[in-house]
């Protein structure tokens, strides 16, 4: 049986249709449909359920130099109240899971996992962890709520006080909300300004409903997995088991600038790192025409196969059909001319420069 999220009754009174994504029963649109939502998160405010996503808490001296020893990233210099995307790797190099660290202070960090394995990713971080770090998995009592678009600022403002965009981007404060505890983060996974909520597991449906209901004024709607899917994908944003999987290393798929080798404390994969080289690169891909290229289609060079899908879809913002591919180091040069493979026949393909769409208010500070 699925897992459910806080929210699972509020998405269902809302009319969501209900699918299992990793486990969790979770909404892929509402009846306004996936382009109506993608649009309202370009243009206005999108409100995204991340309950499924996995919360650790890591406390002990020096708690940012200790993940050193068990990430691929770099946290030891990571100012408090910012937070860093980075990699889960295994002895080989391979791609456990990306995720983001969050450092409270010299004592304490947080980090964001996926759903798919996040009882598995607890216990690989734990297991490179010095013996003075105590770890906890909070995923079950945190809840989760994304705020994302230009207007998200406004709503964060009405609700909490703070104006997010004073924020650097990539950051976070502690706050208060409702008697509780909140974690208020200036972050996302759509390509807009927005905010990440994380409260206690018991007050997310009321934050839901408080969301909605606040967000009329802002042309707020409640967003399913499709939106996100196509708000990532335009925004060149990888997805674990697309873009990352246990098969590829950071350095092989292009990733090296979050890999830190050149730090003194050893982590999972950091030999087998040390010896790798990009094979291959992810670039964007634009179609003409309107076929949509999936998952594990091949990709051409005058005829000959160089790399495949990741990800692929129609791009409501840009009104072309588009897609993230992995190809030979070589092939990834703007404007190069490339073919996908579409049941036993080859379509014409473009590189072009990622992200596919671009806000630069994301980083803007107020």
């Amino acid at each position: 049986m699925a897992k459910k999220t806080p929210l699972y009754d509020n998405h269902v009174s809302l009319g969501a249709r209900m699918v299992d994504f990793s486990g969790w029963d979770m909404p892929v649109q509402y009846p306004s449909g996936i382009i109506h939502e993608h649009t309202a998160t370009r243009e206005a405010c999108g409100i995204f359920d991340t309950c499924h996503m996995g919360e650790f808490l890591f406390e002990g001296p020096d708690v940012a130099k200790a993940l050193n020893c068990a990430l691929a990233g770099d946290f030891s210099k990571l100012a408090h109240g910012r937070e860093r995307y980075t990699f889960i790797t295994n002895e080989e190099g391979g791609v456990i899971d990306d995720a983001v660290v969050m450092i409270f202070n010299d004592t304490k960090a947080w980090m964001v996992v996926n759903a798919g394995d996040i009882e598995g990713d607890f216990k690989s971080v734990s297991a490179a962890l010095p013996e003075n770090i105590k770890a906890a998995n909070i995923s079950s009592a945190t809840g989760k709520i994304d705020v994302q678009g230009p207007r998200a600022w406004e709503l964060v403002k009405e609700l909490t006080g703070t104006d997010f965009r004073a924020m650097p981007f990539y950051s976070f404060i502690e706050t208060q909300w409702d008697g509780g505890w909140m974690v208020l983060s200036r972050s996302g996974y759509t390509g807009e300004p927005g905010a990440e909520f994380y409260v206690d597991a018991s007050r997310t449906a009321k934050l839901w409903d408080t969301l909605l209901e606040k967000g009329k004024a802002y042309g707020a709607e409640a967003c399913g997995l499709g939106a996100r899917d196509t708000l990532r994908l335009e925004s060149g944003l990888p997805l674990y088991g697309h873009e990352m999987t246990v098969e590829l290393n950071p350095i092989q798929a292009g990733f090296g600038k979050f890999v830190k080798l050149d730090k003194p404390e050893s982590f999972p994969g950091k030999e087998a790192l040390l010896k790798a080289s990009p094979e291959s690169v992810l670039v964007g891909l634009e179609m003409e025409g309107k076929r949509v290229p999936r998952s594990h289609f091949p990709v051409k060079k005058d005829g000959v196969a160089i790399g495949e899908i990741t990800s692929g879809a129609p791009a409501p913002t840009l009104g072309k059909t588009i897609a993230l591919a992995y190809v030979k180091v070589g092939n990834d040069a703007p404007g190069s001319q490339l073919e996908i493979e579409i049941r036993g026949k080859d379509f014409p393909a473009t590189v072009v420069p990622l992200p596919f769409y671009s806000n630069p208010a994301i980083r803007e500070k107020a």
